[in-house]
């Protein structure tokens, strides 16, 4: 579907049709008290307690969620975990294209870097493929379009996407597959570093039309090496200053939900505040920040970690009201890009 066809689709914009009614009639779980006090003990209750919540919601989720038939944990028998590192699996699934759906969520897979002083952290290029599920799912109720579900993925299982299960993947090495995909969007913990092609591939998609979804995959207050080094690269790509505040007045904010009032949100953690130890916030939030082409919004970066918010249709970390948040940024970003 071509670019401008987007705004030619029926705009509905009810968030989570059913999502209301379906947690609406939810009574939560009882909750074991900790033998111990300490801080791990009490951590290692709260995520059995969660697991065993989301279970309990499944048979009342809307009808694009999970399949309810199939676990919500673990990979399918017949579909494990792509190879034992999940950074450079090999990818021979066929792609989603624009042929078939409206709007195609491609990811970009790159090779990230541990920090000096800091380990590598887990949450890599293709983590949490869920959140591209309830995104996706989310899109198609609130703009009434088509787009290729995410299968066997809820909320924040699995951790990993195996092959074939997202949209599509592309890299900065191979600008033909690039213009394919008017959007793209590139998630990750840790720093890197992009080589001089790499970097020349990404400053000609931009230029030539193509839109990028930058998002800080932050876990707690590890550090926002992600934002950082994209901040850099962006840069040095498009120069000092080009790394520019989005005002809360652009068209980005208030295309199809208004957030104008809401910012950039933060998410916090709703059932960790007893915990010792534990830091409430999660990320740092330096707002909604982007590379202007001209008039046009070509990069979309943030700090705040939006794609774990996808991850929680149930509220269970960040609570409904971030959950909803979070998706209609998603969902703004999606319809900005593809009309402009």
């Amino acid at each position: 579907m071509k670019r401008r066809d987007f705004l030619k689709l029926a705009a509905g914009l009810t968030l989570g049709v059913g999502q209301q009614q379906a947690h609406a009639g939810t009574a939560p779980g009882p909750r074991a008290a900790p033998r111990r006090t300490d801080p791990q003990n009490q951590f290692d209750s709260f995520m059995r307690d969660m697991q065993a919540r989301m279970r309990s919601m499944q048979p009342s989720m809307p009808p694009f969620g999970f399949p309810p038939q199939q676990p919500p944990f673990g990979f399918p028998p017949s579909r494990p975990p792509f190879g034992p590192d999940p950074t450079q699996p090999s990818y021979t699934a066929p792609p989603a294209t624009y042929d078939e759906y409206d709007f195609v969520l491609a990811r970009v897979q790159f090779k990230e870097q541990g920090t000096p002083g800091y380990s590598k952290g887990p949450d890599i290029w293709n983590v949490r493929p869920g959140g591209d599920a309830n995104l996706l799912r989310e899109l198609a109720a609130a703009i009434r379009c088509k787009v290729k579900p995410i299968d066997a993925a809820f909320d924040w299982d699995p951790q990993y996407a195996y092959d074939g299960q997202l949209n599509a993947i592309v890299t900065f090495d191979d600008p033909q597959r690039l213009r394919e995909y008017p959007f793209l969007f590139m998630t990750g913990e840790n720093g890197y570093q992009f080589t001089d092609s790499q970097k020349q591939n990404l400053q000609d998609y931009i230029k030539a039309g193509g839109f990028l979804f930058m998002d800080d995959c932050v876990v707690l207050d590890a550090g926002d090496f992600f934002y950082r080094s994209s901040y850099e690269l962006l840069e040095n790509l498009f120069g000092k200053g080009a790394v520019r505040q989005i005002p809360r007045e652009h068209e980005i904010c208030h295309n199809i939900y208004d957030l104008r009032e809401v910012g950039l949100p933060t998410l916090e953690y709703i059932r960790r505040r007893p915990f010792s130890g534990v830091r409430h916030i999660h990320g740092q939030n330096h707002g909604p920040r982007g590379v202007f082409i001209g008039d046009r919004l070509a990069v979309f970066l943030s700090s705040t970690d939006l794609h774990c918010g996808w991850c929680d249709s149930h509220g269970v970390e960040w609570g409904l009201d971030a959950y909803r948040k979070t998706i209609q940024w998603g969902v703004n970003i999606i319809m900005y890009a593809m009309t402009h």
